[in-house]
């Protein structure tokens, strides 16, 4: 038996025919739903030698010629049609249609309508279903008859809507395939990422638990040899007292002997050069001392951690920097401190040189060192300010205009507004979530890595991170926001104590 597939091709342009066929993707249909209906609406039979008019309609050739020869006019005998010079066209595509379903088995006898008996010729769109000549004619009005069409009509139509279908899911098949492959290249990205990440936090770690057990390790080592020290001193006193008590007991055993002697001439026998020996062994013979060592509770028992904690600043990378701003690239309403740590805005605008490094459209001002390598850590107090910008901008930004702060530009800047509206100048720009207010910054910077990032310093909360590719110096960026009539007009003062 033929497959559907190939039966349908036929009916399809030469062009559809030559694409990836649908029913590969989707199982046959029923076969005889195409071999029963191919038929004449003249001779209501099977075409033969099937011929189209200009009008679309299809008809046997030798039906149309008898037709026409009992008429004046040629006209089509289902829409009325006038068709010039009787022109009609073999239609190919129907006759090849019909010979590829000679293989499909049909019912013995023309299939006929439940309801009237006669030859179900039509297709009901309305109704899904095959119909005959009366069910079209006592269903629908005279303008509802484009919802009946002829068999091959309807194969073709529906035919052409699968092929569509099949366009659009092919599309969307190819389009899934592809995310699906970026989404496996997205899962191994990530994974490896992860043990990057994994084997970098065990690594800084591991620097903090080696410092850390080096700092125990000799801490307990000054206990050792401070205590074993000690007892040795009060061992070697110990020492000391023993012979002084034996010399007492051997005193007394001689004292003690002397006085059991019975007569009086025995006891006063050498009295004298006795009492003379005893007194003086007993002037020689000395109380001693207790020798008392105590481990100090102020090297052993203080703030152990926080001492270790302030040690631990040598091995912290990075640790914090010390960043001081440039008054040179100051806008001229800014003031700085003396110490070159604070900025503020003022509503008297200095008088100074409008040098190419000075902000005049920005109320901004730059740290005074730049970093072209490295990982960098600063934090800026912003305590009581209802706005400010902060971050990270490359050294070639346009001083003298107000570009669109973002990456692309060379800006890396988070900004608060109105007390609480916090954002990151992203492309495109992203709102972020203020759980608490804010007191202080942390801003930090790996140049090799691409990467700066925001914290809530107190907590060491993470804000928002950028990653990109720097290629120029950059510098850190304050702008401390005007001071709208004192409501701003706290400083933004960068964090200077050492750990």
């Amino acid at each position: 038996m033929m497959p559907l597939s190939t039966a349908v091709a036929f009916l399809l342009p030469t062009s559809a025919c030559e694409t990836e066929s649908l029913f590969d993707l989707t199982p046959e249909l029923p076969g005889d739903l195409f071999g029963k209906d191919f038929s004449c609406t003249l001779c209501l039979k099977r075409f033969k030698e099937p011929v189209i008019l200009p009008c679309g309609h299809n008809f046997c050739k030798l039906c149309i010629k008898n037709i026409w020869a009992k008429t004046a006019v040629c006209a089509c005998p289902e829409c009325q049609a006038e068709v010039p010079d009787g022109q009609y066209v073999e239609n190919t595509v129907l006759g090849k249609a019909l010979e590829s379903l000679q293989g499909f088995p049909v019912e013995q006898g023309e299939q006929k309508c439940g309801e009237h008996g006669e030859p179900l010729m039509f297709f009901w769109k309305l109704a899904g279903k095959l119909a005959c000549f009366l069910c079209r004619e006592s269903q629908v009005s005279e303008d509802q008859m484009g919802q009946f069409l002829l068999v091959p009509e309807a194969v073709q139509h529906y035919v052409e809507n699968l092929i569509l279908i099949r366009t659009r899911v092919e599309s969307t098949l190819q389009k899934l395939k592809i995310l699906w492959h970026r989404q496996k290249e997205q899962i191994a990205s990530h994974q490896e990422n992860r043990l990057l990440l994994q084997h970098h936090i065990s690594l800084e770690f591991l620097k903090l638990h080696q410092f850390l057990h080096g700092r125990e390790k000799r801490l307990m080592n000054e206990l050792q040899e401070e205590g074993k020290s000690f007892l040795q001193d009060m061992q070697l006193n110990m020492g000391v007292l023993q012979e002084k008590c034996n010399q007492a007991k051997e005193i007394l055993m001689h004292i003690q002997s002397r006085l059991y002697h019975h007569n009086s001439i025995s006891f006063l026998t050498g009295i004298k050069s006795f009492m003379n020996s005893l007194r003086e062994k007993a002037h020689t013979l000395s109380e001693g001392q207790l020798v008392c060592r105590e481990l100090s509770p102020g090297q052993f028992k203080g703030p152990i951690q926080y001492t270790a904690w302030k040690e631990m600043k040598s091995v912290l990378s990075p640790g914090l920097s010390l960043i001081t701003l440039d008054p040179k690239t100051a806008h001229p309403n800014l003031v700085l401190s003396a110490d070159l740590t604070s900025v503020r805005h003022d509503d008297v605008k200095q008088m100074l040189p409008n040098t190419p490094e000075r902000f005049d459209s920005s109320i901004a001002v730059l740290g005074a060192e730049g970093f072209t390598s490295g990982k960098h850590y600063w934090e800026v107090e912003v305590e009581k300010k209802t706005k400010w910008t902060l971050g990270v901008v490359k050294a070639s930004i346009n001083r003298k205009k107000k570009p669109p702060l973002s990456p692309r530009e060379g800006y890396w800047l988070i900004m608060l507004r109105n007390r609480n509206e916090l954002k990151a100048l992203d492309v495109p720009m992203k709102g972020l979530i203020l759980r608490t207010g804010i007191s202080k910054i942390g801003v930090y910077l790996d140049y090799e890595g691409g990467q700066v990032s925001f914290y809530e310093a107190n907590e060491m909360s993470h804000i928002y991170t950028f990653m990109d590719t720097f290629t120029e110096k950059l510098y850190p960026y304050f702008c401390p926001c005007l001071n709208e009539a004192g409501e701003n007009s706290h400083p933004l003062k960068v964090f200077s104590s050492k750990i």
